[in-house]
């Protein structure tokens, strides 16, 4: 065989990879991928959103604490934030429509599971633990699959499926408030547990754009060590490795090229499976070199945990503060629903903006946190009518939806597209500290001070974060600009939106 025909031969393996792989559509079924994914958001925040509701009654039957019965929902955000790595593993393991419908039934499992739980113990390991880390498989991966299949309008579909929230919300908290009134909270956390379960009908819609070798009938999943590049694991198809013979395998996904059998010998971890993923998740999330080497970065870090740790506590109080100043319960729970209202054009209108760049999403989002602080600062002064609290849910929710749906375009600015990954996970995991300690903390304000007062300690959280992110913004004021195409992802990096473990790629030109 001449060296011409050995290259051909070499390179023919990689080419037959590369068909196999579908660019993002921007479009087709991808938009019944987005209307999967709106119909998710939809429920799992409309749902989340209005739990303060839940809350409320829970605590005056069970006779807990604020400070012990926030938990309950600093467990359930904290855990689903800080579930973005595990995730993002079990997704590339099995599929996102998989971890989806997995997530959902889970999920529906333990509010029920809650409603039956004789203690505020079990309650926070069902509904707190347990269903924290569900949901964020459920959420998270509907997330992840858009960004499989949109990518120049990845900023408008994202804005789109982030809207759903704001529809949730607005739609599921009268039900919920009128259930509680015309029942108790034990029926409304079971209605909550059936309206959880058809996310998994939603999730049967989200079918992957390019479905990984192992759930292909007619490949093979053959995972070779690479001599030249040892930490490096590709993958052949079937076919490939059946015309080309390109190595032998063994047990283990070892492989022999005429080495000495003990070099042979790889740690367990990185034989099985399950174990090389959990091993890159944890490595995943430990990977904290970044908020060294990027001091941007460091400081927007930094703003997302006191963001977040001020970000839940006005949900839990709002209705309640509403109720002492003598509004009615059913204008009271629908401030929430106002949040929901603007939150679906706030949304739509940040991404249309980072998507054209009128203006960077770094400062696009220091505005943000800076409108949503502004009504917690004054809001001592807005709280005694109905319709000053109205103008304070208003503004504020229009600032929290720039918070919640430019993360993706400021990272991609501040550190680029090689540690975005890592990034979002890291960020992700600093936003689940901060839900774990606001709720408990805000309680605790509550308890010595009132509920009117919450706010105080809110808008301490956001005057703080806000601070933080005008630094960042005029850090990178001193940096130039990053051109459009270095911000637009790939769609083998965009899977990894919200953290995850090393992906599994088909790198068989590494082995040139």
């Amino acid at each position: 065989m001449t060296v011409g025909s050995d290259k051909s031969s070499q390179k023919k393996p990689q080419e037959q990879l590369e068909e196999r792989i579908n660019p993002p559509p921007d479009g087709g079924y991808g938009w019944i991928v987005l209307a999967g994914s709106f119909l998710i958001s939809f429920i799992i925040d409309g749902v989340m959103y209005s739990f303060g509701l839940i809350l409320s009654e829970i605590k005056k039957t069970t006779n807990t604490p604020d400070s012990q019965g926030n938990l309950l929902s600093s467990f359930n955000t904290g855990f689903l934030f800080c579930s973005g790595p595990i995730v993002a593993g079990l997704a590339n393991q099995f599929g996102c429509r998989a971890v989806i419908i997995g997530g959902s039934v889970v999920t529906s499992i333990c509010y029920m599971l809650t409603v039956f739980s004789p203690s505020i113990y079990l309650m926070m390991a069902f509904y707190g633990i347990i269903g924290g880390v569900s949901t964020g498989c459920t959420y998270i991966s509907s997330l992840i699959i858009i960004a499989e299949y949109f990518d120049k309008k990845r900023g408008v579909a994202t804005g789109i499926t982030m809207a759903g929230s704001g529809v949730g919300s607005f739609v599921i908290a009268p039900i919920l408030s009128f259930l509680i009134k015309k029942y108790d909270w034990k029926f409304t956390m079971s209605v909550c547990a059936s309206i959880i379960l058809q996310s998994a009908v939603c999730g049967a819609l989200l079918r992957p754009l390019n479905p990984s070798s192992s759930s292909s009938k007619n490949t093979k999943n053959v995972e070779l060590k690479s001599l030249n590049h040892p930490n490096k694991q590709l993958s052949v198809d079937e076919e490939t490795f059946e015309k080309e013979r390109v190595i032998q395998t063994y047990v283990g996904s070892v492989c022999s090229l005429n080495v000495p059998e003990k070099d042979l010998k790889l740690p367990f971890h990185q034989r099985n499976s399950f174990l090389r993923m959990a091993c890159g998740i944890l490595k995943e999330m430990t990977d904290f070199r970044l908020l060294k080497e990027n001091f941007g970065f460091l400081l927007i870090t930094l703003s997302n945990f006191f963001l977040f740790t001020g970000y839940f506590t006005p949900f839990l109080y709002i209705s309640d503060v509403a109720q002492e100043n003598g509004i009615e319960e059913e204008k009271a729970a629908f401030l929430l629903s106002i949040i929901g209202i603007v939150n679906i054009p706030a949304r739509m209108i940040y991404g249309i903006i980072a998507d054209r760049q009128f203006i960077s999403a770094i400062n696009l989002n220091t505005f943000a946190v800076a409108l949503a602080t502004v009504p917690l600062i004054f809001y001592f002064l807005l709280k005694t009518t109905y319709l000053s609290q109205v103008v304070f849910v208003t503004v504020w929710a229009i600032g929290i939806a720039g918070m919640n749906s430019l993360t993706t375009m400021y990272l991609c600015e501040l550190v680029g597209l090689k540690k975005f990954s890592n990034a979002t996970g890291i960020v992700n995991l600093f936003r689940g500290f901060g839900c774990f300690l606001g709720p408990f903390l805000g309680g605790e304000v509550v308890r010595f001070f009132g509920k009117a007062n919450f706010c105080f300690f809110s808008a301490l959280c956001f005057i703080i974060g806000m601070i933080l992110a005008s630094l960042v913004s005029f850090v990178s004021m001193c940096k130039p600009a990053k051109k459009r195409e270095d911000i637009n992802e790939t769609n083998e990096t965009t899977i990894k939106t919200l953290g995850d473990s090393e992906i599994n790629r088909n790198l068989l030109s590494n082995n040139e």
